[in-house]
């Protein structure tokens, strides 16, 4: 067969352990893309049966932390052999480390901030990748994941986390990287496991996998998952969310398969809003708030003129919680997917699949707002200060469909070997939020808040409409230049339209629509002097459009009034209508397999932003021009996999030096970006002390952050600061045979208290769990 090895799977792959595997076929294998690989750790010898196989394969082996590839027909090479740095973070590492969300997920994966909405747009799961927003850039099996909420990989077999622009595979957005969530599919073996998990902070947890072989070509897989708890460290947070995802497929012995899957999940939170941050200037220079007389600011407090740096509040409780005791948070999500594919020989498939999507968000949650009073100004006396909850509503619809539809073909040309798939992703987005407008809490003690009832926050028959029509093409080649030299090369042609529509006003605005029309491409070349070494240097592009639900320019929230005055512009015909931002990098790399099957690897990269947006000068808050250039340039090194075979090892660092190289804010220019630490550290590691007992334990450091809050050109230099952390947790687990053991997690070992995700304009900042205990009990059968 003349495919990669990364697509060359064995007639017959053996489970050897307890672990969830299946069995695959060679040609099934390679149009689904080697998706069952990550369905559990085993190991596997591969052979050629084919008398023109003009490539001998290796032997896979994937146990424990180390995952083996990324689960896509688009990645013709296992990660030793790809030219960048990807992170795989398999089911047996999220396991040990009990993982309920992808923040926590993220946590072993250096490079990545997590970040905090300021209820514009809502919470949920919102990130930067070396520098850059990806929360656009979530996808489930390849396909993009546009909700807003907190995801529960109860139903997910690997995280993958790529770094880099990533345009030319996925499309818009991409600029620091993407992540992907692998669902558990469907085995041709009967297993069952069900968990419980009990903890402080009245956690209960209890999921439940269960396979079905149906026929000898078909089979059943149902996940379901319940989860309460109290958050660790904090007054009043609460969540509940309930699960279900159900795959089925037909074909796995045949060169035909047919997968149908659905999930559902249900949140009911009292969502944490954090601390408020001082960000009108408090805690600015008293003489210079006396000789500037300051100024007053949107919410009656008064701030210096100049340029200042802000934090919390001196003295504040990190339990306190700031919001109303009837805040809610309902979420709905539901997923149905459908994928065909078929293999017409060992050097042709084609695979084709749907996804649906819909997310309802009813919520109502509470930002803190510093309340200073008049004759507080210049005395430095915080007793004074007060804190309000300000709301900020949502009843929000979430609405995509995409299609995409991959051909891989493998083919000779002058003696070069390729592996070319030839892809078209077909998209529409529909988001709607049926709007209250923002109201104003009631003002409460700094240092003793009250928990208040909120006050009405009733619709005001307005709502707002983005909608989204997207269509790109791509090819992406691999080429076997020789048997130590690949060449990667890729490009896509991406279509977006974007068009904004708001309805109930008095002087409504739009349609407004934009259309953007894109090239994206990648460059990789890997030479492999071993078979367990490799080195590659690679360039790479992105593009991100103004019209999507992340941008402030198209304001999907509350704001002000539908009716009379104090109306906030919902949508800025000028600024809707900014070219799309673009971004390069390079990237030099290299890929080292060491000891058992430890893989080791190191990178230096640097990606620039040349037109980034900046406030336009003189033409208002929301307007935004292309006049920005942002660099972020720097190194990582990591290892996963085992050092022996009772010793396991995931670990990884990333250096980050970001600068703002040119804006139209003057003080800017030289500062790092928002929400980009300078150092990331993470490790975990588990060692087998016999048959029953394992111990494992871990850190994660991440460096102080800054965020520019409410910067205007001309203006006030506004910029939080939050301090760096080192948080500890530790496990152990035993089993009694092979079907039943418990396991014990601890958190944050110290009981640190520190600012874990930030507000992007600088208004809170939300603690990380405090100290925690959560024991599991795991039954297979």
């Amino acid at each position: 067969m003349k495919l990669s090895k990364r697509k060359a799977l064995p007639e017959a792959i053996q489970a050897q352990n307890a672990a969830h595997s299946t069995v695959l076929r060679g040609p099934a294998a390679l149009t689904v893309g080697a998706c069952f690989m990550a369905a559990a750790s085993f190991s596997a010898q591969a052979q050629s049966d084919d008398e023109n196989s003009v490539r001998e394969l290796d032997t896979l082996s994937v146990t424990g932390f180390r995952g083996e590839a990324v689960d896509s027909i688009k990645y013709q090479r296992n990660l030793q052999e790809t030219p960048r740095i990807i992170t795989v973070l398999p089911s047996d590492l999220l396991e040990e480390q009990n993982v309920t969300e992808l923040r926590d997920a993220l946590r072993n994966v250096s490079g990545v901030s997590l970040q905090a909405g300021e209820g514009n747009p809502p919470g949920g799961d919102q990130l930067k990748i070396r520098g850059f927003n990806a929360r656009d850039d979530i996808n489930v099996d390849g396909s993009r994941d546009l909700g807003n909420y907190f995801r529960d990989p109860f139903y997910v077999q690997q995280i993958e986390v790529i770094k880099g622009p990533n345009s030319s595979f996925s499309g818009r957005g991409s600029a620091g990287g993407t992540i992907n969530f692998v669902t558990k599919k469907p085995m041709m073996e009967d297993r069952n496991r069900v968990e419980l998990s009990v903890g402080t902070d009245e956690l209960l947890r209890t999921t439940a996998d269960l396979n079905r072989r149906i026929d000898g070509n078909s089979a059943v897989r149902f996940n379901m998952m319940t989860n309460s708890e109290n958050a660790p460290g904090r007054d009043e947070v609460n969540s509940e969310r309930h699960g279900f995802f159900g795959s089925y497929v037909w074909g796995l012995q045949g060169d035909t398969q047919v997968e149908v899957d659905y999930l559902h999940t249900r949140q009911n939170n009292l969502e944490d809003k954090g601390l408020p941050f001082d960000r009108a200037g408090f805690t600015g220079d008293t003489a210079d708030l006396t000789e500037n007389g300051g100024e007053r600011t949107p919410g009656g407090q008064r701030a210096p003129d100049g340029y200042y740096t802000g934090e919390l509040p001196p003295g504040i409780d990190y339990s306190n919680f700031y919001g109303h005791k009837d805040d809610y948070q309902d979420i709905d999500v539901d997923q149905l997917g459908l994928a065909v594919e078929h293999s017409f020989n060992s050097d042709l498939a084609l695979r084709n699949q749907l996804r649906v999507s819909r997310v309802l968000n009813d919520s109502i949650t509470s930002s803190p707002r510093l309340v200073v009073p008049e004759d507080a100004w210049g005395t430095g006396d915080w007793s004074q200060v007060q804190v309000r909850g300000d709301l900020k509503p949502r009843d929000q619809k979430d609405m995509s469909y995409f299609n995409t539809t991959d051909l891989l073909v493998s083919f000779d040309t002058g003696g070069l070997e390729h592996d070319l798939v030839l892809g078209a992703e077909l998209g529409y987005v529909d988001i709607e939020n049926k709007r209250r407008p923002d109201v104003k809490g009631t003002p409460k003690a700094l240092y003793d808040p009250e928990i208040l009832v909120r006050p009405a926050a009733p619709y005001d028959g307005s709502r707002h409409r983005l909608e989204s029509e997207q269509f790109g093409v791509y090819a992406l080649d691999t080429i076997a230049l020789s048997p130590q030299w690949d060449l990667h090369g890729g490009v896509r042609w991406d279509y977006v339209k974007s068009t904004a529509t708001d309805y109930g006003y008095v002087d409504p605005i739009g349609p407004v629509s934009r259309t953007d029309r894109e090239v994206s491409g990648n460059l990789g070349l890997v030479y492999k002097p071993t078979q367990n070494a490799s080195f590659y240097a690679s360039v790479g592009s992105a593009f991100d459009v103004t019209g999507t639900f992340d941008r402030g320019l198209v304001q999907l929230a509350g704001g002000g009034s539908a009716v009379g005055g104090g109306r906030e512009d919902i949508i800025d015909e000028d600024a809707f209508n900014t070219d799309p931002e673009k971004t390069i990098a390079y990237e030099l790399g290299a890929k080292v397999s060491v000891a058992d099957n430890l893989l080791v690897s190191a990178a230096i990269f640097r990606t620039d932003k040349t037109n980034a947006r900046t406030p336009a000068i003189g033409q208002g808050d929301q307007l935004d021009v292309l006049d920005g250039e942002q660099r972020v340039e720097g190194f990582e090194i990591g290892a996963s996999g085992s050092i022996t075979p009772d010793w396991e090892l995931y670990t990884s660092y990333t250096f980050l030096d970001s600068e703002v190289i040119k804006s139209n804010n003057p003080w800017e220019e030289g500062s790092r970006l928002g929400g980009t630490p300078e150092h990331t550290f993470n490790a975990w590691t588990t060692y087998d002390l016999s048959a029953q007992w394992s111990v494992g334990g871990g850190m994660e450091y991440v460096d102080d952050q800054v965020y520019n809050a409410n910067a205007k050109p001309g203006g006030r230099r506004r910029q939080i600061e939050i301090d760096s952390y080192s948080v500890f947790h530790a496990s152990t687990t035993y089993r009694f045979n092979q079907d039943l053991q418990v396991r014990l997690n601890a958190f944050n070992l110290a009981d640190k208290e520190y600012i874990s995700q930030a507000a992007e304009g600088g208004a809170q900042g939300i603690p990380g769990p405090g100290r925690h205990l959560i024991a599991t009990m795991r039954y297979d059968f």
